[in-house]
């Protein structure tokens, strides 16, 4: 690391002259005979190092300095050794007349100030070798022609198995600079893109660079950036130039700093116009740099599956951060509130739910609630009491009988986590819950599932930019896993598996796939249901089912022929979206061959995916999809190529020549290429966010400086600021013994009371 600083000084630090200024009256000398031309990289191919003497090397002119410098780089990797760029001279017109290139081992290191014990010491990789190469410019023809040239190393020349680790031959191309970008995207770590490098090229030593190298470019990359708020809120209205519909508000602190980002994309809104009836969010943490809480808003689609409406970084976890971004998220989905919504119990969370979606039902995460009762309670017989409370599906009569059997048999009645609990159980018991619409939502484990998958693309080193980039191929893996779920869905006819064959089919028909499969079991256990008596009413008919061995449990269904409607006791259909086996029992009754499509949701089938096209947004679009795809053709059919071509001369000419002349047409077609239509930016300042404490850390005070750490005490003679093995007193106490010869014994003995501490 210390040599890459040290080569990229460009020859600063090896003259006293620095830039040195030419004057006409100069001699530049007569050049005129004819010499070794050398106008790229593939003038190099038929050069041969070892051949190259002093006189040889007078010869050769070039068409610029970077081509001079290339050749000169060339020729040190041959003799051991790397180039390095040095002073200059400019006439009066400020134009570069001669340039100097040295060895790698010029100069001296300049001397830096190195704290002991903080800064590890290198070893020196500069000794004042002289060998150089000296180039001037011939005005007639503009060519820059060797004037001077020393080969003379004060040094020993590195062997060839080491010369590709010299930082000027280690290098990384504008492709190899993309490759890893887009790998980068894909959510791969730094380690394994080196690994598919080495697995490319044949072996690590074949690469061209080091794994420092590819971190230096991240760096680099990151430094080009004016700001990381300004660079992501420009990737953002880049995305906006495609998607119309994308919206994304934010807000600064007092200082300037960025406290929220809220976004959403088209593809959601429509997702949430479609399935928002149920709406769960939870914060995830340690996702980007600034270890800012990440909020996402999901929910579920037509397949089942986790699906995200809206995200969200915030600095601060408050009520009236949650009423924010709920506003926010109220405002771009066009006032639609959903019907229920679900968290983990965050009482800040709690309130603004109830400040922004009133009518909205709120239920607690049964996980959540579980783990709370074993750290409130310790006794797994009450958790498991609690959690058949809690998850049965009892009236309410049965639940209070069990509740308060439970309280008076293990003595809860002084409690006080049972008396706030139950204070609260129309948020998380199943018989309040009953004939509320949840889709099966009981705990936030799929919000947990959502953020492990968020994780392999996002991770705390990634800074806002990076971050947003790398959370929308995320959104891409989610929104193919729905078309992947769509085909199966349309794929082939499906193996009847129950004995109610006619509506078994019906129902494959109507529902996806993976709703069909969560249906199946009840359409099994219709077979066991028996209608043991009916009551005509005026309008409809009340059926009395029980099922085959469980005759003391009994089951209303009612059934109105016109319009077709029927509903059962159980609440099943109205809880979970799907019909329960009592009235799978009736519909064999009443000898009903196909699904009622009161019983069929439209988010449970694949025509609600119809309802898009309404929206004018094309779910087809994948950022940078057709980018990334010509890319990797290209470099797949360049890599072919250069198999094919680099062991046979004639073939390596010929290609070379057509790529030759293939880059010079690409680049004229670039000329005139502007960004006129590029929008201004906008000028407001957002300064960066700073790194926060999530949730569970230690409460600070903004209104009083913070504490400072607790300082380090010596065990050994009490005194702060260093340990027991950095003990100043006790070395001097060694050194003193050492000093006046007293005996080894003495010396070793108190030696061992030191560690004995």
């Amino acid at each position: 690391m210390e040599e890459d600083k040290v080569d990229s000084m460009e020859g600063t630090i090896d003259s006293d002259e620095g830039t040195d200024r030419f004057n006409e009256e100069d001699d530049l000398g007569n050049y005129g005979f004819e010499g070794i031309e050398i106008d790229g990289r593939g003038d190099l191919t038929d050069l041969d190092a070892d051949l190259i003497t002093d006189e040889v090397m007078m010869k050769f002119h070039f068409s610029n300095i970077e081509c001079a410098f290339q050749f000169y780089n060339w020729f040190g990797k041959r003799r051991g050794f790397s180039a390095r760029r040095g002073k200059e001279r400019k006439d009066k017109n400020e134009e570069i007349v001669e340039k100097t290139f040295f060895c790698h081992r010029e100069g001296k290191r300049r001397k830096r100030k190195c704290v002991k014990g903080v800064r590890k010491s290198k070893p020196e990789t500069r000794n004042g070798c002289l060998a150089k190469l000296k180039i001037r410019v011939l005005k007639q023809t503009g060519r820059w022609h060797v004037t001077s040239f020393c080969n003379e190393h004060n040094h020993p020349l590195v062997l060839p198995k080491f010369t590709k680790v010299l930082p000027a031959h280690r290098r990384m191309t504008d492709a190899d600079i993309m490759q890893m970008n887009n790998m980068r995207k894909a959510g791969i770590s730094t380690p394994q893109i080196y690994g598919s490098f080495a697995s490319q090229c044949g072996g690590f030593e074949h690469v061209g660079f080091s794994k420092r190298d590819m971190y230096n470019q991240i760096v680099k990359q990151r430094s080009f950036r004016e700001s990381d708020v300004k660079s992501a809120l420009q990737y953002l209205r880049k995305i906006a130039e495609i998607d119309e519909a994308l919206a994304c508000r934010h807000t600064v602190d007092e200082k300037g700093r960025l406290q929220r980002l809220f976004w959403c994309d088209g593809h959601s809104q429509v997702d949430y116009k479609l399935f928002g009836d149920v709406l769960a969010f939870d914060a995830t943490y340690q996702r980007n740099k600034y270890h800012y809480p990440l909020v996402v808003f999901s929910g579920i689609n037509h397949h089942n599956q986790s699906i995200i409406f809206a995200t969200t970084l915030v600095g601060d976890e408050t009520e009236e951060t949650y009423v924010w971004l709920l506003q926010q998220f109220l405002v771009v989905m066009k006032g639609k509130c959903p019907t229920a919504v679900i968290t983990d119990g965050d009482v800040a969370m709690r309130n603004a739910i109830r400040r922004v979606f009133p009518n909205a039902s709120h239920r607690l995460c049964a996980w959540h609630l579980i783990r709370n009762a074993t750290s409130n309670v310790k006794n797994p017989k009450v958790v498991a009491e609690f959690k058949r409370c809690m998850l049965g599906d009892y009236e309410l009569h049965q639940f209070h009988r069990k509740w308060e059997t439970m309280v008076r048999d293990f003595g809860l009645e002084d409690n006080s986590w049972v008396k706030e609990i139950f204070e609260k159980r129309r948020m998380w018991a199943t018989a309040y819950m009953r004939a509320r619409f949840f889709g099966g939502f009981r705990m936030t484990s799929r919000c947990e599932g959502l953020h492990s998958h968020i994780g392999k693309f996002v991770h705390s080193r990634h800074d806002l930019a990076d971050f947003l980039e790398n959370f929308r191929h995320c959104l891409d893996a989610f929104r193919y896993r729905e078309l992947e779920a769509d085909f199966a869905s349309v794929n082939g006819e499906p193996i009847m598996q129950t004995n109610i064959k006619v509506l078994e089919k019906s129902a494959c028909r109507s529902f996806t796939w993976e709703v069909f499969t969560l249906f199946l079991p009840a359409l099994a256990r219709g077979s066991t249901v028996r209608v043991k008596s009916s009551t005509t009413l005026m309008s409809q008919t009340i059926f009395t089912v029980t099922k085959y061995g469980r005759a003391g449990n009994e089951w209303h269904v009612s059934w109105m022929p016109n319009p077709f409607q029927i509903r059962c006791s159980c609440k099943r259909m109205e809880s979970f979206g799907l019909p329960c086996d009592h009235i799978v029992g009736v519909l064999v009754h009443l000898n009903i061959e196909e699904m009622p499509k009161c019983l069929v949701l439209d988010r449970w089938t694949m025509g609600i995916k119809e309802k898009i096209h309404e929206c004018n947004v094309d779910q087809n679009t994948v950022w940078d999809s057709v980018y990334l795809a010509r890319c990797g053709a290209l470099d797949w059919l360049c890599r072919l190529m250069t198999r094919k071509c680099a062991r046979s001369t004639m073939k390596y000419n010929v290609t070379r020549d057509l790529v030759t002349r293939h880059l010079q047409w690409l680049g004229e077609s670039d000329e005139g290429i502007g960004d006129e239509n590029e929008k201004p930016e906008e000028r407001e300042i957002i300064r960066d966010p700073v790194r926060v404490g999530s949730k569970g850390c230690a409460a600070t005070s903004t209104s009083q400086p913070l504490k400072s750490r607790k300082r380090q005490r010596c065990r050994l003679c009490g005194e702060v600021g260093h340990n027991r093995t950095t003990c100043s007193t006790i070395r001097r106490q060694y050194e003193h013994v050492l000093s006046q010869q007293e005996p080894f014994d003495e010396a070793v003995s108190l030696a061992e009371d030191c560690l004995s501490f």
